[in-house]
């Protein structure tokens, strides 16, 4: 196009406040433009993963492209062609690439791979997956968190200490693991409550909450695995009248906001969602 029509062209845009028709764009491009983020058996909103959620909008905004949410829940032990999936991705066309989050079982990510859909899992919360392990993960160094919450409690002297947090989840198995090298590094006996309760993060640490305090020899320090579980904890210790961080130190991980409403604000590892 010469400069002079170019010119021209666009002092009629200008003129006309002419916008581009998107959708005609993307039949012109074959492309949508769209990623699709899916939390699979989670509640929403989810703080932490709604942060995440933050951060791909956020880097789709720069990509200029746009973000499309579902959700879905389903059992573990469903056949993958028997997975009822979202209506976004039981059709075609809706988006270019999928970002898996929340909680995925082998099942499921078997079923996304037969879609041929690109995507991407969310790989702290990907339970153990024993089939081709063809696909992308972004993740964050958890079992390295744990260590160092570890290192920071011995260093304010603590040696009675315990881990809080239920061994069904992978990467709660991850970070108890962390824990247990700690302790073998500094020649202590772990200490663990780790039982598989079907209750919230929050329920569990106010049921572990009790337990931690009818302990024989108390612990002076208790790690949780999670700042849900923290709180559960914090709060099972004020109904005793156990004082935290006076009569008993707590540990989360995550640095959710709802770590600032506690008082003290909990002591969190934090993950840069």
């Amino acid at each position: 196009m010469k400069l002079e029509t170019r010119e021209r062209v666009l002092y009629a845009i200008r003129r006309l406040e002419f916008r581009p028709h998107a959708q005609a764009r993307r039949i012109q491009r074959r492309r949508t433009e769209v990623v699709c983020f899916l939390l699979s058996n989670r509640k929403f909103p989810d703080s932490f993963h709604a942060r995440i959620l933050q951060g791909v909008e956020d880097g789709a905004r720069e990509l200029r492209q746009h973000v499309l949410f579902t959700g879905i829940n389903y059992d573990s032990t469903t056949a993958p062609r028997q997975i009822n999936l979202p209506t976004v991705l039981d059709e075609r066309g809706w988006f270019d690439g999928l970002i898996l989050s929340g909680t995925n079982h082998p099942n499921f990510l078997t079923r996304i791979q037969a879609l041929r859909i690109p995507f991407v899992v969310f790989g702290n919360n990907l339970v153990d997956f024993e089939g081709e392990k063809y696909f992308d993960q972004v993740g964050y160094d958890g079992f390295k968190g744990e260590l160092d919450a570890v290192e920071s409690v011995l260093g304010l002297g603590h040696h009675e200490i315990m881990f809080v947090g239920d061994l069904s989840y992978p990467w709660v198995r991850v970070r108890h693991d962390a824990f247990l090298k700690a302790c073998r590094d500094h020649r202590l006996d772990p200490r663990s409550l780790t039982t598989i309760r079907d209750l919230s993060f929050v329920d569990y640490g106010e049921w572990a909450g009790e337990r931690v305090l009818d302990q024989v020899q108390r612990p002076t320090a208790v790690l949780a695995v999670n700042d849900e579980v923290a709180f559960g904890l914090w709060r099972s210790f004020r109904r005793r009248g156990i004082r935290v961080p006076s009569d008993i130190s707590l540990v989360g991980f995550d640095d959710c906001e709802e770590a600032l409403l506690m008082d003290p604000p909990l002591t969190t590892v934090r993950v840069r969602k």
